[in-house]
Protein backbone atom coordinates (compact mmCIF):
# COMPACT_ATOMS: atom_id res chain seq x y z
CA UNK A 1 0.00 0.00 0.00
CA UNK A 2 1.22 3.49 -1.21
CA UNK A 3 1.94 5.64 1.98
CA UNK A 4 1.37 9.84 1.35
CA UNK A 5 3.64 11.60 3.88
CA UNK A 6 1.39 15.02 5.29
CA UNK A 7 2.18 17.58 3.58
CA UNK A 8 4.17 15.88 0.39
CA UNK A 9 2.07 16.23 -3.01
CA UNK A 10 1.62 13.53 -4.58
CA UNK A 11 3.91 12.52 -7.70
CA UNK A 12 3.43 11.59 -11.64
CA UNK A 13 5.32 10.68 -14.24
CA UNK A 14 5.28 14.14 -15.25
CA UNK A 15 6.85 15.61 -12.42
CA UNK A 16 5.04 17.62 -9.32
CA UNK A 17 1.13 17.27 -9.28
CA UNK A 18 -1.05 20.53 -9.53
CA UNK A 19 -3.55 21.41 -6.82
CA UNK A 20 -5.56 24.66 -8.02
CA UNK A 21 -4.27 27.41 -8.66
CA UNK A 22 -1.26 29.46 -6.76
CA UNK A 23 -1.44 32.94 -5.89
CA UNK A 24 0.19 35.32 -7.62
CA UNK A 25 1.52 38.85 -5.97
CA UNK A 26 2.72 41.51 -8.48
CA UNK A 27 3.35 45.85 -7.18
CA UNK A 28 0.69 47.91 -10.02
CA UNK A 29 2.58 51.17 -10.60
CA UNK A 30 0.42 54.34 -10.27
CA UNK A 31 2.06 57.26 -11.79
CA UNK A 32 2.16 60.89 -10.10
CA UNK A 33 -1.40 62.47 -10.82
CA UNK A 34 -0.46 64.58 -13.62
CA UNK A 35 -3.56 64.24 -15.46
CA UNK A 36 -5.35 66.01 -12.96
CA UNK A 37 -8.89 65.00 -11.29
CA UNK A 38 -10.48 62.99 -14.01
CA UNK A 39 -14.18 61.48 -13.21
CA UNK A 40 -15.24 60.42 -16.81
CA UNK A 41 -12.67 57.43 -16.96
CA UNK A 42 -14.77 53.69 -16.96
CA UNK A 43 -13.35 50.02 -17.11
CA UNK A 44 -12.78 50.57 -20.97
CA UNK A 45 -11.10 53.38 -21.12
CA UNK A 46 -7.88 54.14 -18.57
CA UNK A 47 -6.63 56.95 -17.51
CA UNK A 48 -3.25 56.52 -15.75
CA UNK A 49 -1.63 59.16 -14.27
CA UNK A 50 -4.62 60.94 -13.19
CA UNK A 51 -6.85 61.46 -10.41
CA UNK A 52 -10.87 59.92 -9.50
CA UNK A 53 -10.55 62.28 -6.50
CA UNK A 54 -8.36 64.97 -5.76
CA UNK A 55 -9.62 66.91 -2.85
CA UNK A 56 -8.16 70.48 -1.76
CA UNK A 57 -5.34 69.86 -3.55
CA UNK A 58 -4.40 72.15 -6.82
CA UNK A 59 -3.39 70.31 -10.02
CA UNK A 60 0.43 71.29 -11.04
CA UNK A 61 2.33 70.41 -14.34
CA UNK A 62 4.11 67.58 -12.29
CA UNK A 63 1.02 66.10 -10.36
CA UNK A 64 -0.71 68.34 -7.52
CA UNK A 65 0.49 70.51 -4.74
CA UNK A 66 -2.21 70.63 -1.73
CA UNK A 67 -3.50 74.32 -0.99
CA UNK A 68 -2.81 76.48 1.97
CA UNK A 69 -5.24 77.47 4.59
CA UNK A 70 -7.35 80.69 4.36
CA UNK A 71 -8.09 83.08 7.08
CA UNK A 72 -11.28 85.87 7.49
CA UNK A 73 -9.48 89.02 6.23
CA UNK A 74 -12.90 91.24 6.48
CA UNK A 75 -16.43 91.41 7.55
CA UNK A 76 -19.19 93.46 5.63
CA UNK A 77 -20.96 95.28 8.34
CA UNK A 78 -24.47 94.05 6.88
CA UNK A 79 -23.36 90.47 7.83
CA UNK A 80 -24.95 89.64 4.17
CA UNK A 81 -23.51 86.86 2.27
CA UNK A 82 -20.46 88.30 -0.21
CA UNK A 83 -22.24 88.14 -3.96
CA UNK A 84 -19.72 89.34 -6.19
CA UNK A 85 -15.46 90.93 -6.06
CA UNK A 86 -14.23 93.05 -8.19
CA UNK A 87 -11.42 95.36 -8.36
CA UNK A 88 -9.61 98.82 -9.43
CA UNK A 89 -6.47 98.67 -11.01
CA UNK A 90 -4.91 102.24 -12.25
CA UNK A 91 -0.81 102.71 -11.82
CA UNK A 92 -0.51 101.66 -8.22
CA UNK A 93 -3.70 102.31 -6.70
CA UNK A 94 -5.13 98.97 -6.36
CA UNK A 95 -8.43 97.86 -4.03
CA UNK A 96 -10.45 95.16 -3.70
CA UNK A 97 -14.41 95.42 -3.49
CA UNK A 98 -16.94 92.94 -2.41
CA UNK A 99 -20.25 93.44 -2.40
CA UNK A 100 -23.52 91.96 -0.71
CA UNK A 101 -26.93 92.28 -1.59
CA UNK A 102 -27.50 95.90 -0.26
CA UNK A 103 -23.88 97.03 0.26
CA UNK A 104 -20.61 97.45 -1.18
CA UNK A 105 -17.36 97.30 1.08
CA UNK A 106 -13.42 98.09 0.33
CA UNK A 107 -11.57 95.27 0.85
CA UNK A 108 -8.46 96.04 0.57
CA UNK A 109 -6.84 96.66 4.33
CA UNK A 110 -10.11 95.73 6.39
CA UNK A 111 -9.95 95.40 10.25
CA UNK A 112 -9.59 92.16 11.23
CA UNK A 113 -12.98 90.11 12.22
CA UNK A 114 -14.83 90.21 14.57
CA UNK A 115 -14.73 93.99 13.81
CA UNK A 116 -16.87 94.76 10.49
CA UNK A 117 -16.09 97.29 8.05
CA UNK A 118 -18.61 100.10 7.24
CA UNK A 119 -19.72 99.97 3.70
CA UNK A 120 -18.83 102.30 1.34
CA UNK A 121 -21.87 102.12 -1.02
CA UNK A 122 -25.22 101.37 1.14
CA UNK A 123 -28.72 100.99 0.69
CA UNK A 124 -28.40 99.14 -2.87
CA UNK A 125 -31.52 96.63 -3.90
CA UNK A 126 -29.14 93.74 -5.49
CA UNK A 127 -25.61 92.14 -5.11
CA UNK A 128 -24.50 90.44 -8.67
CA UNK A 129 -22.19 93.01 -10.02
CA UNK A 130 -20.61 92.95 -13.10
CA UNK A 131 -17.78 95.94 -13.69
CA UNK A 132 -14.83 96.68 -16.27
CA UNK A 133 -12.75 98.98 -16.27
CA UNK A 134 -12.44 102.29 -19.09
CA UNK A 135 -9.59 104.10 -18.90
CA UNK A 136 -9.83 107.55 -21.16
CA UNK A 137 -7.93 111.05 -20.99
CA UNK A 138 -9.95 112.36 -17.94
CA UNK A 139 -8.64 109.48 -15.89
CA UNK A 140 -9.67 105.15 -15.09
CA UNK A 141 -12.93 104.32 -14.32
CA UNK A 142 -14.66 101.02 -12.49
CA UNK A 143 -17.99 100.56 -14.37
CA UNK A 144 -20.06 98.31 -12.36
CA UNK A 145 -23.79 97.39 -13.30
CA UNK A 146 -26.34 94.96 -11.25
CA UNK A 147 -29.56 95.43 -12.74
CA UNK A 148 -31.33 96.91 -9.47
CA UNK A 149 -29.34 99.97 -8.62
CA UNK A 150 -28.23 102.96 -10.88
CA UNK A 151 -24.62 102.50 -12.84
CA UNK A 152 -22.02 102.87 -10.09
CA UNK A 153 -18.41 104.77 -11.39
CA UNK A 154 -15.48 104.55 -8.74
CA UNK A 155 -12.88 107.06 -10.10
CA UNK A 156 -9.93 105.86 -7.82
CA UNK A 157 -11.29 107.31 -4.86
CA UNK A 158 -15.03 108.27 -4.69
CA UNK A 159 -18.06 106.38 -5.99
CA UNK A 160 -21.19 108.12 -7.69
CA UNK A 161 -23.70 107.57 -10.04
CA UNK A 162 -22.77 110.61 -12.47
CA UNK A 163 -22.25 111.09 -14.83
CA UNK A 164 -25.25 109.59 -16.12
CA UNK A 165 -26.35 107.45 -19.27
CA UNK A 166 -29.85 108.93 -20.83
CA UNK A 167 -31.67 106.98 -22.90
CA UNK A 168 -34.36 107.96 -25.91
CA UNK A 169 -36.61 105.49 -24.50
CA UNK A 170 -37.70 104.57 -21.34
CA UNK A 171 -34.97 103.12 -20.61
CA UNK A 172 -33.51 103.74 -17.28
CA UNK A 173 -29.81 103.00 -15.75
CA UNK A 174 -30.99 100.71 -12.74
CA UNK A 175 -32.11 98.16 -15.50
CA UNK A 176 -28.41 97.79 -16.89
CA UNK A 177 -27.45 94.65 -15.79
CA UNK A 178 -23.88 93.86 -17.80
CA UNK A 179 -21.14 95.99 -19.74
CA UNK A 180 -18.17 95.55 -21.65
CA UNK A 181 -15.75 97.58 -23.65
CA UNK A 182 -15.16 96.89 -27.29
CA UNK A 183 -12.77 98.94 -29.36
CA UNK A 184 -12.95 101.89 -26.61
CA UNK A 185 -16.80 101.96 -26.60
CA UNK A 186 -19.05 101.08 -24.10
CA UNK A 187 -21.74 98.29 -24.74
CA UNK A 188 -24.60 97.39 -21.73
CA UNK A 189 -27.51 94.87 -21.54
CA UNK A 190 -30.75 95.59 -20.38
CA UNK A 191 -32.92 93.41 -17.88
CA UNK A 192 -34.83 90.39 -19.45
CA UNK A 193 -34.17 91.84 -23.04
CA UNK A 194 -32.85 91.51 -26.47
CA UNK A 195 -31.23 95.04 -26.37
CA UNK A 196 -27.83 96.23 -26.06
CA UNK A 197 -26.93 99.80 -25.76
CA UNK A 198 -23.93 101.80 -26.34
CA UNK A 199 -22.20 104.90 -26.09
CA UNK A 200 -19.92 107.49 -28.32
CA UNK A 201 -16.49 106.51 -28.18
CA UNK A 202 -13.91 107.28 -25.25
CA UNK A 203 -17.06 108.06 -23.66
CA UNK A 204 -18.04 106.83 -19.82
CA UNK A 205 -21.60 108.66 -20.38
CA UNK A 206 -24.05 110.83 -22.50
CA UNK A 207 -26.48 109.78 -24.62
CA UNK A 208 -26.64 105.71 -25.06
CA UNK A 209 -27.87 104.27 -28.43
CA UNK A 210 -30.25 101.17 -28.60
CA UNK A 211 -28.70 97.75 -30.74
CA UNK A 212 -31.94 95.70 -31.12
CA UNK A 213 -31.00 92.10 -31.59
CA UNK A 214 -34.11 90.06 -31.36
CA UNK A 215 -34.47 89.56 -34.98
CA UNK A 216 -31.06 88.09 -34.41
CA UNK A 217 -31.50 85.35 -31.63
CA UNK A 218 -33.91 83.34 -33.06
CA UNK A 219 -34.77 81.33 -30.07
CA UNK A 220 -35.75 84.40 -27.57
CA UNK A 221 -34.77 84.43 -24.28
CA UNK A 222 -32.43 87.26 -23.61
CA UNK A 223 -29.13 88.75 -23.71
CA UNK A 224 -26.98 87.51 -20.55
CA UNK A 225 -23.09 88.67 -21.44
CA UNK A 226 -20.96 89.78 -23.91
CA UNK A 227 -17.30 90.71 -24.44
CA UNK A 228 -14.38 91.51 -27.32
CA UNK A 229 -12.91 88.59 -29.03
CA UNK A 230 -10.24 88.24 -31.35
CA UNK A 231 -9.43 85.40 -33.68
CA UNK A 232 -5.86 85.96 -33.91
CA UNK A 233 -4.21 86.65 -29.92
CA UNK A 234 -4.59 90.36 -28.30
CA UNK A 235 -6.16 93.22 -29.52
CA UNK A 236 -5.91 93.74 -32.73
CA UNK A 237 -8.36 94.69 -36.11
CA UNK A 238 -9.31 91.36 -35.79
CA UNK A 239 -11.88 92.26 -32.79
CA UNK A 240 -15.14 90.71 -32.87
CA UNK A 241 -17.78 91.93 -30.71
CA UNK A 242 -20.37 89.31 -28.74
CA UNK A 243 -23.24 89.11 -27.67
CA UNK A 244 -24.39 86.07 -25.87
CA UNK A 245 -28.17 85.12 -24.85
CA UNK A 246 -29.64 82.94 -22.07
CA UNK A 247 -30.50 80.39 -24.71
CA UNK A 248 -26.56 79.48 -25.27
CA UNK A 249 -27.15 81.84 -29.13
CA UNK A 250 -24.09 83.62 -29.91
CA UNK A 251 -24.50 86.51 -32.40
CA UNK A 252 -20.72 87.67 -33.37
CA UNK A 253 -20.65 91.12 -34.84
CA UNK A 254 -16.96 92.42 -36.63
CA UNK A 255 -16.83 96.69 -37.03
CA UNK A 256 -16.52 99.26 -35.01
CA UNK A 257 -19.52 101.90 -35.43
CA UNK A 258 -22.89 100.13 -34.27
CA UNK A 259 -24.56 102.84 -35.83
CA UNK A 260 -23.59 101.73 -39.39
CA UNK A 261 -25.14 98.88 -41.12
CA UNK A 262 -22.08 98.91 -43.32
CA UNK A 263 -19.35 98.77 -40.90
CA UNK A 264 -21.13 96.61 -38.45
CA UNK A 265 -21.66 93.37 -39.94
CA UNK A 266 -23.10 90.26 -38.61
CA UNK A 267 -20.64 87.70 -39.23
CA UNK A 268 -22.98 84.99 -37.84
CA UNK A 269 -25.27 83.40 -34.85
CA UNK A 270 -23.78 80.14 -33.07
CA UNK A 271 -24.95 77.89 -30.70
CA UNK A 272 -23.66 76.79 -27.73
CA UNK A 273 -24.77 75.15 -24.19
CA UNK A 274 -26.67 77.55 -22.14
CA UNK A 275 -24.56 79.86 -19.86
CA UNK A 276 -24.15 79.57 -16.53
CA UNK A 277 -23.93 83.23 -15.52
CA UNK A 278 -23.16 86.46 -17.05
CA UNK A 279 -20.00 86.81 -15.19
CA UNK A 280 -19.12 82.99 -16.00
CA UNK A 281 -16.53 83.68 -18.62
CA UNK A 282 -12.87 84.20 -18.69
CA UNK A 283 -10.22 85.66 -21.06
CA UNK A 284 -7.49 83.25 -21.20
CA UNK A 285 -4.35 83.98 -23.59
CA UNK A 286 -6.32 85.04 -27.17
CA UNK A 287 -8.89 82.54 -26.22
CA UNK A 288 -12.28 82.73 -24.51
CA UNK A 289 -14.27 80.27 -22.16
CA UNK A 290 -17.32 80.39 -21.70
CA UNK A 291 -18.79 77.95 -18.88
CA UNK A 292 -22.29 76.35 -20.19
CA UNK A 293 -24.81 73.07 -19.62
CA UNK A 294 -22.27 71.62 -21.47
CA UNK A 295 -19.01 72.30 -20.52
CA UNK A 296 -16.18 75.32 -20.27
CA UNK A 297 -16.37 76.20 -24.23
CA UNK A 298 -13.87 78.14 -25.82
CA UNK A 299 -14.96 80.45 -28.28
CA UNK A 300 -11.98 79.09 -30.66
CA UNK A 301 -13.81 75.89 -31.08
CA UNK A 302 -17.34 76.98 -31.81
CA UNK A 303 -16.18 77.62 -35.43
CA UNK A 304 -15.33 74.52 -37.05
CA UNK A 305 -13.56 76.76 -39.46
CA UNK A 306 -13.85 80.40 -39.62
CA UNK A 307 -17.53 80.89 -38.52
CA UNK A 308 -18.84 77.55 -39.73
CA UNK A 309 -20.64 76.11 -36.91
CA UNK A 310 -19.17 73.25 -34.88
CA UNK A 311 -22.31 70.46 -33.79
CA UNK A 312 -23.07 71.13 -30.55
CA UNK A 313 -22.37 67.62 -29.47
CA UNK A 314 -18.83 68.07 -31.10
CA UNK A 315 -18.39 70.87 -28.61
CA UNK A 316 -19.07 68.97 -25.99
CA UNK A 317 -16.48 66.63 -27.05
CA UNK A 318 -13.69 69.46 -27.25
CA UNK A 319 -14.90 71.42 -23.77
CA UNK A 320 -12.07 72.39 -21.44
CA UNK A 321 -14.31 70.25 -18.95
CA UNK A 322 -14.26 67.16 -20.18
CA UNK A 323 -12.37 65.37 -17.67
CA UNK A 324 -14.81 66.14 -15.15
CA UNK A 325 -18.13 66.42 -17.69
CA UNK A 326 -20.43 64.23 -14.66
CA UNK A 327 -19.04 66.65 -11.67
CA UNK A 328 -19.48 69.60 -14.10
CA UNK A 329 -23.40 68.50 -15.73
CA UNK A 330 -24.26 67.71 -12.10
CA UNK A 331 -23.56 71.20 -10.60
CA UNK A 332 -25.07 72.45 -13.41
CA UNK A 333 -27.82 71.11 -13.17
CA UNK A 334 -28.37 71.55 -9.69
CA UNK A 335 -27.38 75.43 -9.74
CA UNK A 336 -28.64 76.51 -13.83
CA UNK A 337 -27.12 80.15 -12.92
CA UNK A 338 -24.89 82.31 -11.32
CA UNK A 339 -21.84 80.68 -11.56
CA UNK A 340 -18.85 83.39 -11.73
CA UNK A 341 -15.05 82.21 -12.82
CA UNK A 342 -12.02 84.13 -11.82
CA UNK A 343 -8.15 83.71 -13.29
CA UNK A 344 -5.34 83.97 -10.57
CA UNK A 345 -2.99 84.95 -13.07
CA UNK A 346 0.48 84.65 -10.91
CA UNK A 347 -0.43 80.41 -10.84
CA UNK A 348 -1.78 80.23 -13.71
CA UNK A 349 -5.21 78.55 -12.11
CA UNK A 350 -8.60 79.63 -12.80
CA UNK A 351 -11.26 79.13 -9.44
CA UNK A 352 -15.00 78.17 -10.92
CA UNK A 353 -17.10 79.14 -7.95
CA UNK A 354 -21.20 78.33 -8.10
CA UNK A 355 -23.86 78.97 -5.46
CA UNK A 356 -24.48 76.07 -2.98
CA UNK A 357 -27.38 73.85 -3.24
CA UNK A 358 -28.54 70.43 -1.70
CA UNK A 359 -26.95 68.91 -4.55
CA UNK A 360 -23.28 69.80 -5.12
CA UNK A 361 -22.43 71.19 -1.53
CA UNK A 362 -18.89 73.16 -0.63
CA UNK A 363 -17.31 72.70 -3.87
CA UNK A 364 -15.19 74.62 -6.30
CA UNK A 365 -13.39 73.54 -8.76
CA UNK A 366 -9.89 74.70 -10.09
CA UNK A 367 -8.12 74.55 -13.32
CA UNK A 368 -4.79 75.04 -14.32
CA UNK A 369 -4.42 76.88 -17.60
CA UNK A 370 -1.20 75.46 -18.41
CA UNK A 371 -2.08 71.94 -18.59
CA UNK A 372 -5.94 71.52 -18.61
CA UNK A 373 -5.99 69.78 -15.24
CA UNK A 374 -8.52 69.97 -12.58
CA UNK A 375 -9.18 69.40 -9.03
CA UNK A 376 -12.04 70.62 -6.39
CA UNK A 377 -11.83 72.41 -3.38
CA UNK A 378 -13.90 72.22 0.04
CA UNK A 379 -14.29 73.66 3.16
CA UNK A 380 -14.57 76.96 1.60
CA UNK A 381 -17.94 77.75 0.55
CA UNK A 382 -16.47 80.81 -1.83
CA UNK A 383 -19.69 82.86 -3.95
CA UNK A 384 -17.01 84.79 -5.99
CA UNK A 385 -13.00 85.39 -6.13
CA UNK A 386 -10.71 87.96 -6.47
CA UNK A 387 -7.06 88.54 -6.31
CA UNK A 388 -5.14 91.62 -4.86
CA UNK A 389 -1.50 92.60 -5.57
CA UNK A 390 -0.63 88.72 -6.07
CA UNK A 391 -2.94 86.98 -3.16
CA UNK A 392 -6.11 85.16 -3.88
CA UNK A 393 -9.47 86.53 -1.64
CA UNK A 394 -12.94 85.31 -2.06
CA UNK A 395 -15.85 86.10 -0.60
CA UNK A 396 -18.37 84.12 1.42
CA UNK A 397 -21.19 83.79 3.76
CA UNK A 398 -21.92 85.67 6.63
CA UNK A 399 -20.83 88.76 4.88
CA UNK A 400 -16.98 87.61 5.09
CA UNK A 401 -13.84 88.46 3.32
CA UNK A 402 -11.38 85.46 3.02
CA UNK A 403 -7.58 84.98 1.79
CA UNK A 404 -7.41 82.01 0.39
CA UNK A 405 -4.12 79.82 0.11
CA UNK A 406 -2.28 80.96 2.94
CA UNK A 407 -1.30 79.16 6.01
CA UNK A 408 -1.85 75.96 7.18
CA UNK A 409 -5.46 76.22 8.29
CA UNK A 410 -8.73 77.07 7.75
CA UNK A 411 -9.26 80.32 10.12
CA UNK A 412 -7.57 77.68 13.15
CA UNK A 413 -9.20 74.42 12.02
CA UNK A 414 -7.57 71.33 10.48
CA UNK A 415 -8.72 70.75 7.05
CA UNK A 416 -7.51 67.00 4.98
CA UNK A 417 -6.78 66.73 1.23
CA UNK A 418 -7.29 63.38 -0.37
CA UNK A 419 -5.83 62.14 -3.60
CA UNK A 420 -7.11 58.32 -4.98
CA UNK A 421 -5.73 57.34 -8.30
CA UNK A 422 -7.79 56.16 -11.60
CA UNK A 423 -9.21 52.60 -10.82
CA UNK A 424 -6.95 50.05 -12.62
CA UNK A 425 -7.11 46.23 -13.40
CA UNK A 426 -4.33 44.48 -11.68
CA UNK A 427 -4.38 41.73 -14.08
CA UNK A 428 -6.70 41.62 -16.93
CA UNK A 429 -10.48 42.41 -17.01
CA UNK A 430 -12.53 40.13 -14.69
CA UNK A 431 -9.87 38.99 -12.65
CA UNK A 432 -10.36 39.75 -9.13
CA UNK A 433 -7.18 41.21 -6.83
CA UNK A 434 -6.31 42.14 -3.67
CA UNK A 435 -4.39 44.68 -2.10
CA UNK A 436 -2.18 44.47 0.94
CA UNK A 437 0.75 47.06 0.66
CA UNK A 438 0.69 50.72 -0.46
CA UNK A 439 4.23 52.53 -1.28
CA UNK A 440 3.56 56.17 -1.95
CA UNK A 441 6.34 58.84 -3.01
CA UNK A 442 5.98 62.88 -2.01
CA UNK A 443 7.81 65.91 -2.71
CA UNK A 444 8.08 68.07 0.89
CA UNK A 445 10.13 70.32 2.52
CA UNK A 446 9.37 68.03 6.31
CA UNK A 447 8.22 65.04 6.86
CA UNK A 448 4.31 64.90 6.23
CA UNK A 449 1.99 62.72 8.26
CA UNK A 450 0.43 60.68 5.99
CA UNK A 451 -2.38 57.53 5.76
CA UNK A 452 -2.33 55.73 2.41
CA UNK A 453 -5.14 53.49 1.65
CA UNK A 454 -6.62 51.37 -1.32
CA UNK A 455 -10.12 51.12 -3.07
CA UNK A 456 -11.79 48.49 -5.17
CA UNK A 457 -14.58 49.18 -8.02
CA UNK A 458 -15.24 52.46 -7.68
CA UNK A 459 -15.80 53.15 -3.91
CA UNK A 460 -14.16 56.82 -4.13
CA UNK A 461 -14.58 56.88 0.27
CA UNK A 462 -12.20 58.27 2.11
CA UNK A 463 -10.62 56.83 5.48
CA UNK A 464 -10.71 59.60 8.65
CA UNK A 465 -7.38 60.64 9.52
CA UNK A 466 -6.34 63.21 12.33
CA UNK A 467 -2.77 63.15 12.61
CA UNK A 468 -2.15 66.89 11.79
CA UNK A 469 1.23 67.65 9.62
CA UNK A 470 2.38 71.18 10.97
CA UNK A 471 5.08 71.86 8.19
CA UNK A 472 8.36 73.08 8.73
CA UNK A 473 7.68 76.70 10.58
CA UNK A 474 11.82 77.38 10.42
CA UNK A 475 11.09 77.96 6.38
CA UNK A 476 8.04 80.31 7.04
CA UNK A 477 6.24 81.78 4.16
CA UNK A 478 6.66 85.17 2.51
CA UNK A 479 5.26 88.34 4.27
CA UNK A 480 3.72 85.96 7.16
CA UNK A 481 6.84 84.98 9.30
CA UNK A 482 7.64 87.55 11.59
CA UNK A 483 10.88 89.71 10.75
CA UNK A 484 13.34 89.12 13.41
CA UNK A 485 11.81 86.63 14.80
CA UNK A 486 11.31 83.36 12.55
CA UNK A 487 14.36 81.76 11.04
CA UNK A 488 15.35 82.13 7.35
CA UNK A 489 17.76 79.41 7.27
CA UNK A 490 15.31 76.30 7.23
CA UNK A 491 15.06 73.63 4.62
CA UNK A 492 14.47 75.60 0.91
CA UNK A 493 14.47 72.80 -1.17
CA UNK A 494 11.76 70.03 -1.48
CA UNK A 495 13.02 66.84 -0.66
CA UNK A 496 11.61 62.98 -1.21
CA UNK A 497 9.98 61.06 1.18
CA UNK A 498 8.38 57.62 0.74
CA UNK A 499 5.76 55.74 3.17
CA UNK A 500 4.88 52.41 2.92
CA UNK A 501 1.39 50.77 4.86
CA UNK A 502 -0.39 48.23 5.15
CA UNK A 503 -3.93 47.94 2.87
CA UNK A 504 -6.97 46.22 1.99
CA UNK A 505 -9.07 46.29 -0.50
CA UNK A 506 -10.40 43.47 -3.19
CA UNK A 507 -12.04 43.39 -6.65
CA UNK A 508 -11.99 43.80 -10.03
CA UNK A 509 -10.77 47.51 -10.22
CA UNK A 510 -8.22 48.85 -8.10
CA UNK A 511 -7.46 52.18 -7.10
CA UNK A 512 -4.86 53.66 -4.57
CA UNK A 513 -4.96 57.14 -2.30
CA UNK A 514 -3.79 59.11 0.30
CA UNK A 515 -5.01 61.68 3.26
CA UNK A 516 -3.34 64.62 4.59
CA UNK A 517 -4.26 66.63 7.23
CA UNK A 518 -2.95 70.12 7.62
CA UNK A 519 -3.06 72.60 10.46
CA UNK A 520 -0.12 74.19 10.85
CA UNK A 521 0.58 77.98 11.19
CA UNK A 522 2.21 77.84 7.43
CA UNK A 523 1.06 76.22 4.34
CA UNK A 524 2.77 72.56 3.71
CA UNK A 525 5.02 72.27 0.77
CA UNK A 526 3.92 69.10 -0.42
CA UNK A 527 3.51 66.94 -3.59
CA UNK A 528 2.31 63.56 -4.75
CA UNK A 529 4.63 61.63 -6.76
CA UNK A 530 3.85 58.27 -7.98
CA UNK A 531 3.05 55.29 -5.36
CA UNK A 532 2.81 51.55 -6.26
CA UNK A 533 0.10 48.82 -4.98
CA UNK A 534 1.39 44.89 -3.73
CA UNK A 535 -1.73 43.03 -5.59
CA UNK A 536 -2.04 38.79 -5.38
CA UNK A 537 -4.21 37.36 -8.22
CA UNK A 538 -5.88 34.29 -8.57
CA UNK A 539 -7.59 32.04 -6.13
CA UNK A 540 -7.80 32.85 -2.38
CA UNK A 541 -7.43 37.03 -3.44
CA UNK A 542 -11.55 37.43 -3.66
Amino acid sequence: MTRVLPGRLPLTNRGQASIGRSQTSQAVTFPAPKGGLVTTADMASQAPGSASVLRNFLPTLTGCAIRGGSRRAGLAADGGAIRSAFKYKYGSNEKLFMATASAIYNMTAPAAPPAPTAAEVSGLNGGDWCAFQHTTAGGSFLVCLNGADARRVYDGSTWATTPAITFSDTTTMAQLNYGWLFKNREFFLKNATLDAYYLPVNAIAGAASVFPLGGVMKKGGSLLTGFSWSLESGDGLSDLCVFVSTEGEIAVYSGSDPSSASDFALKGVYQIGKPLGKNAWIRIGGDVLIATTDGLTPMSQVFEREFFQRERQALAQVSVSRPIEDDWRQAANATGSGWTLKPWVEQNLVFVAFPDNSVVSDKTFVLNVLNGRWSTISNWRANCFETLQGGLFFGSLGGYCWQGDTGGTDDGLTFTATYLSQFTPAGQFGQRAAASLAHMYFRAKSRPKVQLFARADFDRTAPPFDRVTEGDTASPEWDVGLWDVARWDGVSEMLRYDFRQNVRAAGDMLAVGCVITSGGAVKLDLEVDLATLQVSTGEGSA
